[in-house]
């Protein structure tokens, strides 16, 4: 009988102590638990952006080397072509686009702020330009045709060759080509 009431007290002091254990876990915070997430719609793989690899940088531009857009001004129109030179010491060689789409060579000399360039035409005729240079990139000259006329002429450089795959020799540089000789709204590509 003992043992019973032992059994019995034990049972007994249990349930008087744990209402109050109970009581006390109940009074202290606890965490809630945290509700899974929504599940979220199945996204596309993505695929890695592929950077082009980068241009080297342009060479190093010597004197007045480059593609120049020459405005050669008529009293009722100016037309449009370019001179792509290279220029070595004092002297110059290169290509002239005439506002047609033709190309023929060229050569020339600098010294200090003047320039002289021959060009020499497929049909043998030749067009002298004599110019003043402002810095590198502006000219302002006289163009002698092969009759002798001569004709006020400007020119600037032009340093972005991704320009020039668009241009079109109207003012404004992206147009149709009309009215300037180029047959039919042509494309115009200047020298490189």
């Amino acid at each position: 009988m003992k043992s019973l009431r032992r059994t019995l007290g034990c049972a007994l002091a249990a349930l008087i102590v744990m209402p109050a254990a109970v009581q006390a876990q109940q009074a202290l915070p606890t965490a809630s638990p945290t509700p899974a997430p929504a599940p979220q719609p199945a996204k596309p793989a993505v695929k890695p952006v592929l950077k082009p690899t980068p241009k080297p940088p342009p060479p190093h531009r010597v004197g007045i080397s480059g593609v120049w857009e020459i405005q050669i001004q008529y009293p009722n129109k100016t037309i449009y072509a370019h001179f792509s030179m290279h220029q070595h010491g004092d002297a110059l060689g290169g290509t002239y686009l005439s506002p047609q789409g033709k190309k023929s060579r060229l050569a020339g000399s600098v010294s200090g702020e003047n320039m002289v360039v021959v060009v020499t035409l497929a049909d043998g005729k030749v067009l002298r330009f004599e110019s003043q240079l402002n810095g590198t990139t502006d000219m302002v000259g006289m163009m002698t045709k092969a009759d002798g006329k001569r004709v006020v002429f400007t020119a600037s450089y032009r340093p972005k060759e991704k320009f020039f795959d668009s241009l079109s020799p109207i003012p404004g540089g992206i147009g149709s080509g009309i009215g300037t000789g180029i047959g039919n709204g042509g494309s115009y590509n200047p020298p490189r």
